[in-house]
Formats: structure tokens, sequence, C-alpha cells
């Protein structure tokens, strides 16, 4: 196997490991071998090393995605090496859900140094891993798992050993049918994984106890109403770019939510009748050829019509957050949309006046992360003509704005930045360099 070939970002994480001299060896790790960028999984001698090692990860900008407290024996890290996201799994044991499978002395005692950085475990060792991790976590059997598997008849392979951790980790009668099973096909009887947990928890009571616990715990979890996915809002004066960069910061965040498993979509926050009282009213307003826009933005109206138009335009947003984006949001995914509520705010010109905006935007649902968009007055008036913010008239009538308009607008985003604590990106920098920057200030909040 080409041990050179193992990525850059992951020699780098392993070498600090081996400048700071702690004991470790990978497992489960060919495909890192082969090039790859996926989870590394390391193993530690002593608890110590253990510790130390994620103090090292978390001096690089490394982030605790799943502790201890959801499952014993090991801590995953996440990080960006360079633009890359990298797992990383710490472990003090080689177990699955709390269930130690291996004697990790004896792991250590007969690990192999294949490359000046990587040290990985025995063939007989391996074989165990494998087989472990199928019968405690995976369920299945993979190609990477049957090739490990079909050396079982290897003439050198140690089998007092085998015996020896099988039959000290209670899990012996499972490793036996999985490896006399003639097709090994990708599916495992559940009978088998059964009969192995069973047999395990029965001669370990004290993890019995834990998964009882870990069990309980995650219910609480999944009953628990806050949201767990990531909310990134892009805002700005119309013409600022937020449609592109939103484009482009979801393309950069690909990679990094397919590493993680998670879902991922943008979504368009600007107006739009969604509730049935709105539809209603927005169809009564084309007809009367009537601008809400233009009525509250040049203070045609009455001070209570602009408090009721705020609240009005709260109710249709917040009802689009609650059936649309939160949704989206119920799981570990990511969604960043273009424009937000908060809009309200920077579009209209008395809206500073008003005495129910600022408490509206308070109590509005927070994105996990705001990013307010600037751009020079003379690039946004150069720009595409931008169209109508209300959405209310029969066709979109697109203008360009005047400088004293856009100048007063663009104050009101700054004014956003200070009272929700925004961040400013400057537009007039490279579309690519502007999404790095968004990326870097944003991803710990969407692995976490």
């Amino acid at each position: 196997m080409a041990y050179s070939n193992t990525p850059q970002g992951i020699l780098k994480i392993i070498s600090l490991l081996k400048k700071n001299r702690l004991s470790y060896l990978l497992f489960k790790c060919d495909h890192i071998f082969e090039g790859q960028n996926k989870n590394l999984d390391i193993l530690f001698e002593t608890d110590s090393d253990y510790r130390k090692a994620a103090d090292l990860l978390e001096s690089c900008g490394f982030i605790v995605r799943l502790s201890e407290k959801v499952e014993r024996y090991k801590t995953m890290y996440c990080g960006l090496v360079g633009k890359t996201m990298c797992s990383i799994h710490l472990h003090r044991e080689i177990a699955w859900h709390g269930m130690v499978a291996l004697d990790k002395e004896k792991v250590f005692g007969r690990k192999q140094q294949v490359h000046q950085l990587i040290a990985i475990p025995g063939l007989e060792d391996s074989i165990l891993i494998h087989a472990a991790h199928i019968i405690f976590e995976n369920f299945r059997i993979t190609d990477k798992e049957r090739k490990y598997l079909d050396q079982i008849d290897s003439a050198t392979l140690d089998k007092e050993y085998i015996a020896y951790q099988l039959k000290k980790n209670n899990w012996r009668k499972a490793f036996l049918k999985i490896i006399r099973s003639k097709d090994r096909t990708e599916n495992v009887d559940l009978k088998v994984i059964a009969s192995a947990w069973v047999y395990k928890l029965v001669k370990e009571p004290g993890t019995g106890v834990y998964l009882a616990g870990k069990s309980i715990k995650k219910i609480v979890r999944h009953l628990n109403c806050k949201r767990k996915g990531a909310l990134i809002a892009v805002i700005g004066v119309n013409g600022s770019g937020k449609s592109t960069l939103t484009k482009k910061l979801l393309e950069a965040y690909e990679p990094v939510t397919k590493h993680l498993g998670l879902k991922q979509q943008g979504y368009y926050f600007g107006w739009k009748p969604y509730s049935f009282y709105a539809k209603i009213i927005s169809a009564r307003n084309l007809k009367k050829d009537n601008n809400f826009f233009e009525s509250v933005n040049q203070g045609k109206k009455s001070g209570l019509f602009r408090e009721l138009f705020f609240a009005y335009n709260f109710l249709e947003y917040y009802w689009r957050y609650l059936f649309e984006v939160r949704p989206a949001l119920a799981t570990n995914g990511l969604v960043v949309t273009d424009r937000y509520f908060y809009d309200l705010y920077g579009q209209y010109n008395l809206a500073p006046q008003s005495c129910l905006i600022k408490p509206l935007l308070k109590i509005y649902p927070r994105p996990d992360y705001l990013f307010v968009l600037d751009a020079p007055t003379e690039k946004i008036m150069n720009r595409a003509k931008e169209q109508n913010f209300s959405g209310m008239s029969k066709s979109p009538k697109r203008v360009v704005m005047d400088r004293d308009y856009l100048e007063k607008q663009k104050q009101r985003y700054y004014h956003l930045v200070d009272l929700l604590g925004g961040v400013l990106v400057n537009t007039q920098k490279e579309k690519n360099s502007n999404v790095t920057f968004m990326v870097e200030k944003s991803w710990k909040l969407v692995v976490r």
C-alpha cells in the first residue's frame, strides 16, 4: 500500500502527534492511504496521550462535534485544513457504543510501523477490528471489510491470539458465525447481531447500564425542540451581490456538508405572499394598483399604518420561517438564505422611526450567522436595475435608486450590524475570497 498517498492535511495532523511524542496507531484507515480525505480513526495507548491529542487539535482550531457524552471512549473533532474539512475520531479504546472489542495493550504490542508517521494494527487485529465494526456498529459487510475477513484462512495468521481476544471480550460466537458464512453477503443476519449484543451485555452488566442511559439521553435529545441545524442569512442593499454570494457559499459548503453527512439548501427570503390572509391582501392591492412600499417608504401613510404594516410583515415572514425554513433545521442540516426578515429594516426609509420594528427584529428567530454585504454606492448603481422590494405591483418595476437613497439605505444596514451582531462583507473583494472568508467565519456553527 502506498502510504505516501496519504493527503497532506492528514499527514500534517499525524505529524503533530508524532512531534509531541504521543503513542498512537491508525485503524480502519485504508481510505486515507489511498488519498481520500475521510474520517480518521486514531487509537491512543494511554488516556494521557488521548487528552493531549485533544488539546493539540483544539489549539489548531478543531472543535468537538461529538463528545464522550454521546459515545464512551471516543471524541470526534472537526476542522478545516486549508479548504478541506477533516474529521478526526480520537479513541481511548477500540469500542463501539461503549462495548470494548479488543484488549488495547495487546494491539499496541503487535502494531506495525508502515511509515515514519503511521502505525497500524497487525493483520490479526485488523481482521478483528473490521469484524467488530460489522457486529457492533455497521451491521453489514462492505467490500473493504470482506477483504479482511477473507484473510482468516491465511497460514501465517496467529489463531491463538484471535481466540484470546474474542474470549476476553465476549464476542467469539458472533465472530465465528460471520467468518464461517460462505457467501459473506452485505446484509448480516440480525439474529447474529442480536445474539452478540445480548451475550456481551450478560457478561458485562456495566455496559448494559451504560447503553440504557445512552438510549434515554438519545430519546431526550430527539424530543428537544431546539433548532438543531445551522442557519446562515445573507442580507444587504439591493445590488450588493446577495444572490451570487449565496449560491457560491452553498457551493463552497457542499464538500463540508457531504463529508459530515448533512443536508443543505438555499432559500430565497424576499417578499412573497405566503399565508392565506397575505394572498388576499396582496390580490386586493394589485387590483387597486396600490403600492405599500411607496406608501410606507415615503411617509404617505400615518404612523399607525406604518406600525401595522411592519406587524403584518413580521407575521408573514414568521409564518414562512415556521413552515419552510424551520423544518429543514429540525435535523442537523444547513440552510443559507438570500435575504432575511432583517432586510425590512434596511429597505424602508422610515423604519428607524418605527416603535415596533426594533422589538420585532429582536424576537424574530436569529440566524446562527448573519452576513451583511457592503458595496460602494457607485458599484451598486451600476449593477442590474433594482426590483421593487414590495413585489406588490402588477409587474415588478425595476428602477435605479439615486445616490442619496442608497447611502441612507447602507447606513441602515450598518446599524443592523450594530443592533444584531452581523458581520460586514466587503463585496469589492474577489468573490472567491469573500466566500472563503464567510466559510472560515461560520463553519464551526455548522459543524456543531
